[in-house]
């Protein structure tokens, strides 16, 4: 599922119940009332996009954002995954639910840790501690420059 929270732009989302006539009969067209797991907003998208039927999806969890694995990591695969792998699909593993599976289909996304760039580089963290201790520092007692006031002494 392609869909992402409105207001967060989470993709970790869950079906909600319907509330009504209309929205029930809105889940045959494909458009299903969800909720975000991140910020818990309910809100109703589309679940099914065209464009994204000709790519691979986890068959776990439906992801897109998908690995490939090799066969040093996953030496027995299921019988099926072979089947399917001598014929000819790609190796492709969600990382989401941990699943390695085979697909004839290419993938759209590859996975990345892009909510883990709301917390900040670890390059910035320095910076900041290194401006801290400055203030707390002996020039702490000066006009600091950015308020142009004394600080207060005890």
């Amino acid at each position: 599922m392609s869909t992402e929270c409105p207001r967060c732009g989470s993709r970790y989302l869950r079906p909600a119940r319907t509330r009504n006539f209309s929205e029930w009969i809105g889940q045959l067209r494909f458009t299903s009332p969800l909720r975000c797991l991140d910020c818990n907003k309910r809100f109703i998208a589309k679940t099914l996009v065209w464009d994204d039927l000709s790519f691979a999806r986890c068959p776990t969890c439906r992801r897109m954002d998908l690995n490939s694995w090799t066969g040093k990591t996953y030496i027995n695969p299921p019988f099926w995954v072979k089947v399917k792998l001598n014929l000819g699909a790609r190796k492709w593993r969600c990382e989401y639910c941990r699943i390695n599976f085979a697909s004839f289909r290419d993938r759209k996304e590859v996975f990345t840790f892009k909510r883990w760039k709301k917390f900040g580089n670890a390059a910035e963290k320095p910076v900041a501690e290194k401006s801290l201790l400055q203030s707390v520092g002996p020039e702490a007692d000066a006009v600091t420059p950015e308020t142009g006031a004394e600080p207060l002494k005890s």
